[in-house]
Parts: structure tokens; sequence; C-alpha cells
């Protein structure tokens, strides 16, 4: 067998370190640009975008658990739970579908309402607002054209596996050639990667600019920042964020993953590990359809 390409060992190792750095070069700048986002001007967001911003559809759904706790509509009660006091007129979609689901079941527990509640049309219709406005980034199209920066990596990396059988075919050592190619397959995995968090630079700047509290050009402010209270702080740092050290307590008793990032909101009971302990559902009990789980584990109707 002869060597493809009539380069020496030597000299294609050496080419393909040069062919690696121009594909991953190239790879960054596409990630950079589609981290870009829009130009349009930033405009004034509510708290609602604004805890979508920081948290994705999960953080809505709790920011707007905190401002009916506040307001009082909602009350916590067995560990993890909370109920409807049915004494409050709400107006806020994402406020009613909270107490409808809530007064769907007795002592609903949060770690069924938010993912539930979060694949709610009125929590949804904010990230398409978002993402129009140039503060988010859609999924799939991150996922494309992530790959399409790839490419010329996934070609180095053919090239580097036909290089690879040839040498084995000849007895000449490949060990280096071997190193090239798992660094090359390390270096795919990496630039693919979407990661959880899917915001622009200019979404990063204003959740930047909320959090420090200063200006966050037409963005929410600090001032109505501090007139959302506890419903402003959950809405940038989640249900732990919630300054009352009892109710928050109580929030977190039953086990929850309050989610950081635009992730898929998934099925509202997908273990049995979502009950609280103490509840009535056996471990291989199926929470799934009419919300089972939301009367039975969440602490009893």
């Amino acid at each position: 067998m002869q060597r493809p390409w009539g380069l020496s060992g030597p000299e294609f190792l050496q080419y393909y370190w040069i062919a690696l750095a121009v594909c991953v070069v190239i790879a960054i700048i596409v990630r950079v640009r589609v981290k870009a986002g829009n130009d349009q001007p930033v405009r004034t967001l509510d708290l609602d975008e604004l805890a979508y911003l920081a948290g994705g559809p999960r953080r809505v759904v709790e920011a707007s658990i905190a401002r009916l706790l506040t307001a009082e509509a909602l009350r916590t009660s067995r560990r993890g739970a909370v109920q409807s006091t049915g004494s409050v007129h709400v107006v806020n979609p994402i406020d009613l579908a909270v107490i409808a689901d809530a007064e769907r079941y007795t002592n609903r527990t949060i770690s069924l309402l938010v993912p539930n509640v979060a694949k709610d049309y009125a929590v949804t219709t904010i990230g398409t607002r978002l993402h129009q406005a140039g503060l988010i980034l859609d999924r799939d199209e991150v996922k494309s054209r992530l790959r399409k920066g790839a490419i010329p990596l996934w070609l180095l990396l053919v090239v580097g596996i036909v290089r690879w059988v040839n040498g084995i075919g000849i007895g000449a050592p490949v060990g280096w050639l071997t190193l090239q190619l798992v660094i090359t397959g390390l270096l795919i995995f990496i630039v693919t990667r979407r990661g959880r968090l899917m915001r622009t630079s200019k979404g990063d700047r204003v959740l930047s600019q909320a959090r420090s509290g200063g200006a966050t050009g037409g963005a929410t402010g600090p001032a109505s920042l501090e007139y959302a209270g506890a419903a402003g702080l959950v809405a940038l740092g989640g249900l732990l964020a919630y300054p009352d050290l009892t109710v928050r307590s109580a929030l977190m008793a039953a086990p929850y993953n309050s989610g950081s990032g635009y992730v898929s909101s998934g099925s509202s009971c997908s273990t049995a590990s979502s009950c609280s302990s103490g509840s009535s559902c056996s471990s291989g009990s199926s929470c799934g359809g009419g919300g089972g789980c939301g009367g039975g584990c969440g602490g009893g109707s």
C-alpha cells in the first residue's frame, strides 16, 4: 500500500495540525455569529419576560408562584406543596394557569406544578417574543447552524481516518495521528454543544445589567425589580432566592430540580422520586396522564 497524497508521516501530521486550527477557527466564528442574535433595539421587558431570560419557562412559573404568595392568592401547605386561597382576583395569564393547576389538586407539589404550567401557552409565548427580540435563540436553528459550522472538522476527521487506516495497512506508526483524531473528535463534541442556556449576547448583557441593578438599555430597570419584591428576586434567582425563610423552606421541602436554563419541561411526574416522602404512591406507580401524582403524591386529596 502506498501513502495517499504523497506526504510523509511528519508532513501529514504538520498539515493536519494547521488544518485543525483553521477548522476550529471557522467553528468558533460560526458559534459567535449564532450567539450574536439580531440588531433590534432592546425593548422594555416585563417581569415574566425577565424571568424567562434568566431561567427559561420554569423560572417564569416560579416567579408567578412568588407573586401569588405575596398577594395571598396561594399559600404553602404540606411539604413542598401550595394551595389556592380563592380570595384574590388574578388577571395575569400565567398566574391564572398556576391557580388553575393548584385548584385542580389538593396540596399541589411545586415539583409537579412548575413543569406542568411551564408548558402552558401563556409561558411558551414569552419565549417566542424574546426570540423575536433577539434575546434568546431557537434551539433547532442553533443545532443546525452549529452542525454546519463543524462540517470542516468532520471532513478533516474523515481524511485523518483514511490516513490512519492506510498507516495501519503498511505498518507505519500511527500514535500521533491517533492522538490527532481523538482531539478532533473532542473538538467536534465541544463546538456542537448547545448548552442549557440559549441566550444571545444581547440577552446576556440585559440579564447581567438587571442582576447588577444598573440600567438595562430599555429593559426592566432596578426600580421595577424593587417594586416586584419577592417575585423580582425569584425571577432572577429562582425559588432559593425567596426572601421569607419559612416559605422558602416549605417550597423547597419536596425533591425539586429548579431548571436554570431553557430545558424541556418534560412530563409532570417522570419518576416516583418526584413524589414527596411519606406519600401513598408506590415506587412502581404511574404518575402520568391525568396527573394522579398531583393529588396522591402531592400530599393527598
